[in-house]
Parts: C-alpha cells; structure tokens; sequence
C-alpha cells in the first residue's frame, strides 16, 4: 500500500505540475473564451455566457481532447520510450498500471474544471456573474434559489465528469494500441459510434452517451443530478480502467 501511494502522489506531481496540464487547462479556457467572443453581447452575466459557450460545438475539445493530455497518454509515451521499467522495478506493475487509471482520471477531471474556472475569472472582468435566471438545465433550480456560486460548482463538475470518461477511455485504449496519438483519437472515435448505437437503442434517454457527455437530464435535486451523473461515470469507467490494468499487466509478462 506505501509503494502505491508513493507512485499515485509521484504521477499526480507529474501530471498537475506540469506545462502540459497548465497549457491544457489554458487551451479549455480558450476554447471557451473565442466561442464567448462572439456571444458576449447577448449575454447578461457570466453563467449565461458560460452555458452558451460550453455547448455542443466545441464540447469534444473541452472534454474529449485537451483532459487526455496532461497525463492520459503517458502509458503510451513511456511505453515507446522504454521508460516503464524504471516505475516497475520499483512500484510493481499493479501499483503503476492503477496509478495510471486513477490519475488519468484525477487530472482529466481537474484539467476541465481548472480551464473553466479560468474562463469564469476572465468573464468576471467583463459582465457580473448572474443576474437572471435564464439557464434551463438540471441545475437551475440552484438559479432560482438564488445561488450562482452553488450552480457554477454543479455545472462544472458535471462538465469535468465528461472528462473523465475521455480520459479513461484513453488510458485504455492505450494499453491496446500504445501510441500516443490513438490515445488521444481514440476515445472520440468511440464516443461517436456509441452515439450512434444509443440513439437507435430503446433506452431511456438519459441511459445515452449524449445525455451522459452533454448532460442536462434532471434527477430531482441538484445534488441528485450530480450524483447520478458521479455514478453513471463510475459503472463506465470501471470496466474500462480494469480493462486497462489487466491488459497492462499481460504486456509486462508477455512483450
């Protein structure tokens, strides 16, 4: 259990202080900001342009791109570069292939969140934060309780749970296919062919990878909605991260 704490506190070091993860968070920033750009004068605050921002044209670079790199593609880039050895002798192949999982995860997440929150600062500087509630997503029951802050906490957590997903999905992706740039395409290619088998399927709909990605499906309560979004995250990104782990350790062995 040292020996895998050491390695997790080691890989979160090396993916959150890291140019990568700083130029990744400024590049959801401003992807965010040039959408905003052309929409700030029919914005009234800042949550308001936030939501209009962050929609479905450039969704895929927030979540599904820039997350995956600070840390999600390293498997592959230590993997061509000989490199997995020196972290095997001395953490042990489980140890390092779940650290690879977990912080791939850990920084998709924050990589989205810090982007956004940067994006927020910015606006700030330009329109108030709120002023109406104009939002119409699960959380604007927040809006209309009159709490801003509380339902910029949930929106973007919801965002950065997306990238989790993408973040995953390319870990273990990667442990098939070790190049860096099919772990970064690869997880887009699958969200689109699971968008298109979802959508023939008669689930219910908030079951679809475009409610989970996009999000905006109501469970009830704010907190309800987060949660359920939190746990729909967790049951996908099991199977793919034991996937990972286990294909990992058959390289270590086998190659």
């Amino acid at each position: 259990m040292k020996l895998f704490f050491s390695i997790l506190v080691t890989d979160i070091h090396r993916a959150l202080c890291s140019l990568r993860f700083i130029l990744s968070a400024c590049g959801v920033a401003l992807v965010i900001l040039l959408t905003g750009l052309g929409l700030i004068n029919n914005a009234n605050d800042v949550i308001y342009l936030l939501d209009l921002s962050s929609g479905s044209e450039n969704l895929m670079l927030i979540v599904g791109i820039l997350p995956i790199l600070p840390f999600a593609t390293t498997f592959a880039t230590e993997w061509e570069e000989h490199a997995i050895g020196f972290w095997i002798i001395r953490t042990g192949i489980g140890n390092y292939a779940v650290s690879k999982v977990l912080v791939g995860a850990l920084s998709g997440f924050l990589t989205t969140a810090a982007g956004t929150i940067l994006f927020v600062l910015i606006a700030l500087t330009r329109l108030p934060l709120f002023t109406d509630a104009t939002a119409g997503n699960a959380y604007s029951l927040l809006l209309d309780a009159g709490k801003p802050v509380q339902y910029l906490c949930c929106r973007i957590a919801d965002i950065s749970l997306s990238s989790v997903l993408f973040a995953v999905a390319a870990v273990w992706i990667s442990a098939y296919i070790t190049n860096k740039f099919t772990a970064v395409a690869g997880p887009l290619v699958l969200y689109f062919l699971a968008l298109r088998i979802t959508a023939t399927l008669n689930i219910p709909w908030y079951l679809k990878i475009s409610a989970i990605v996009h999000g905006g499906y109501g469970m009830g309560t704010p907190i309800q909605t987060l949660l359920f979004k939190l746990g729909i995250v967790v049951v996908l990104c099991f199977p793919m991260g034991y996937g990972a782990v286990r294909r990992i350790r058959r390289r270590m062995f086998c190659d």
